[in-house]
């Protein structure tokens, strides 16, 4: 005759299965971005930025300021930073359209912009091919870029803690990223790490940035 602790033990099994399955049920799955939450323009982000090699050797703070910019005779998003350049950005989808130096003159251009594939959700992964065009020049090189979501997850940093996507990249040039993006607080670099190789065009080089405070104009 089977005695009461085995019977508890027997009754126990089933119990924790249908748990665990009730658990698994209730876990918030993570969500899915549908796009980039633009900021308004006059915004400021400010980063510490540690460099080297190709990137340039630089180790302090750089300002990142929104302002409305023409690229081509098209409204864009200049995002600029004295110490890095002018990203311009699609006013809409946010995607990279052109870069400038420093100075203000065109650097280069991306054909069709830079942009992640939307939605973006954890797991996905695609392959983009861009032309990029160096504007001194013109000449025109294609690069295949293939991404990855692999977690959504929280970042903290001086900023803040916020919830990300980590997205990860690897060009044909030799360029690999890694970036945490957080859409729903249009915030699209909150961290990233970026390595180039030896063979890259520009040399080897190594870039760490993270996000050090944000203002949003009023």
């Amino acid at each position: 005759m089977d005695s009461l602790p085995e019977r508890r033990h027997v009754l126990a099994l089933p119990i924790a299965a249908a748990l665990a399955v009730w658990l698994s049920a209730c876990a918030t799955p993570p969500p899915i971005a549908q796009r980039m939450d633009i900021p308004p323009m006059g915004t400021v982000s400010t980063y510490h930025r540690i460099s080297s090699g190709s990137f340039g050797a630089y180790d302090g703070q750089v300002v990142w300021t929104h302002a409305p910019a023409t690229w081509e005779g098209k409204p864009v998003i200049a995002f600029g930073a004295p110490q890095a350049g002018v990203s311009l950005h699609d006013p809409v989808s946010f995607a990279q359209v052109a870069s400038l130096t420093p100075a203000g003159k065109p650097y280069v251009s991306y054909d069709p912009p830079l942009d992640y594939a939307w939605p973006l959700t954890v797991g996905k992964t695609w392959r983009s091919v861009n032309t990029v065009t160096v504007q001194a020049t013109g000449q025109k090189t294609p690069v295949t870029t293939d991404f990855k979501v692999t977690a959504f997850e929280k970042v903290a940093v001086p900023a803040g803690t916020f919830d990300a996507y980590r997205i990860e990249w690897v060009t044909s040039q030799g360029e690999s990223e890694t970036r945490w993006v957080a859409p729903a607080a249009g915030i699209a670099t909150v961290k990233r790490h970026v390595e180039r190789v030896a063979s890259h065009p520009q040399g080897p080089g190594v870039l760490d940035a993270q996000l050090l405070s944000r203002t949003l104009a009023r």
